[in-house]
């Protein structure tokens, strides 16, 4: 060691793990059979690490090794370092590599319909290196979970008014009468939507099975029945989309949901969709991520294929969606129409 190089300034990072090891385990023969390698090997690896901080880290005794102080200190610090080490070498990674990396995304169980298996297959087949994990929730909890930093990305049906979040519109939805195909008198077309509309008005004269208060779906339908003046008359409080779907299934009461949310079993002939006009009920869907998160390829890559796939399964299923492009377009028209003297709009409308 030279006289300008400072004790530990060439720490190993792989005698340092095996230190770890000892310390949890307390001896080195149990330390040394949990990283599956030779005692004495183990034992020299130790022996080295004190020698690079120029300093007793464990004294072996009958009974195992007892730590010493500095010991105790290295094993309170040295996992912190660990992590830290390996956060960077990722994040290093991260920029000019190939993406890679675990991505924990929050879906509400509607979109999760739309998204999840999809999502799933693609990013394992165009990026078997980003691990991607995937849980259903209520759009608050998954604005919370955003906030605690327990996901990456969210899609969400609210709108938080926070500047620490990012909000990119991918999809709006019509809401429609869900019904059993039964239990519902008026005719149906070939896709299992009904010919004749219901008015808004109509609504308080149907029992309905819906989320709770705290649920983002039951915010936006409470808050279309306030503005038009009419009490929703909601027999039964359901937190489970399947549970709901179910209910309705047995002609037990109607609901309120997007065509992409019961789309199989629409197809399948067991539900209906009733539209609902004067006015109709529509959602806007977004992606959610942190401002203050560095942005990683892993990230950008699964975003992109979140866009994809909803516009992918839009078209397939024939959705009443609209998707990203579509919403983006008709805000650039909107946008180049105000921008029109009164003639030239009126020539556009």
């Amino acid at each position: 060691m030279s006289r300008h190089e400072k004790p530990g300034s060439n720490l190993n990072f792989k005698r340092l793990s095996y230190f770890l090891a000892l310390a949890e385990h307390g001896s080195i023969s149990a330390a040394a059979n949990a990283l599956n390698m030779a005692q004495p090997s183990l034992s020299e690896n130790i022996a080295k690490l004190e020698d690079e901080l120029g300093t007793k880290l464990a004294i072996r005794g009958a009974r195992g090794v007892q730590m010493t102080e500095a010991g105790v200190a290295l094993a309170k610090r040295g996992q912190e370092i660990l992590n830290d080490v390996g956060t960077m070498i990722e994040e290093i990674r991260q920029i000019g590599g190939e993406p890679r990396g675990t991505l924990s995304i929050g879906l509400p169980p509607s979109l999760s319909i739309l998204l999840s298996v999809p999502l799933l297959e693609t990013i394992h087949y165009e990026f078997p290196q980003i691990k991607l994990h995937i849980a259903e929730a209520m759009s608050g909890d998954i604005i919370e979970w955003l906030n605690t930093d327990r996901i990456d990305l969210g899609c969400v049906y609210e709108a938080p008014d926070n500047i620490s979040y990012a909000l990119q519109p991918i999809l709006t939805e019509e809401m429609f009468l869900v019904t059993a195909v039964d239990n519902w008198p008026g005719e149906l077309g070939e896709d299992g939507v009904a010919l004749e509309p219901i008015s808004a008005a109509q609504l308080s004269e149907l029992p309905l099975v819906l989320t709770s208060q705290t649920h983002g779906a039951r915010k936006l339908q409470e808050k279309f029945a306030r503005t038009i003046g009419v009490d929703l008359n909601v027999i039964a409080e359901i937190d489970s989309l399947p549970h709901i779907v179910e209910m309705v299934s047995r002609a037990s009461a109607y609901t309120l949901l997007s065509h992409g949310a019961v789309m199989k079993q629409v197809a399948a002939g067991t539900l209906a969709m009733v539209p609902i006009k004067e006015p109709t009920i529509r959602r806007t869907a977004y992606l959610a991520r942190s401002r203050v998160r560095p942005v990683t390829r892993a990230r950008t890559a699964v975003e992109s294929f979140i866009l994809e796939i909803i516009a992918e399964m839009v078209d397939r299923y024939k959705l009443r969606a609209i998707v990203a492009e579509d919403l983006s377009k008709a805000a650039a028209e909107k946008a180049a129409e105000a921008d029109l003297p009164p003639a030239a709009r009126d020539r556009v409308a």
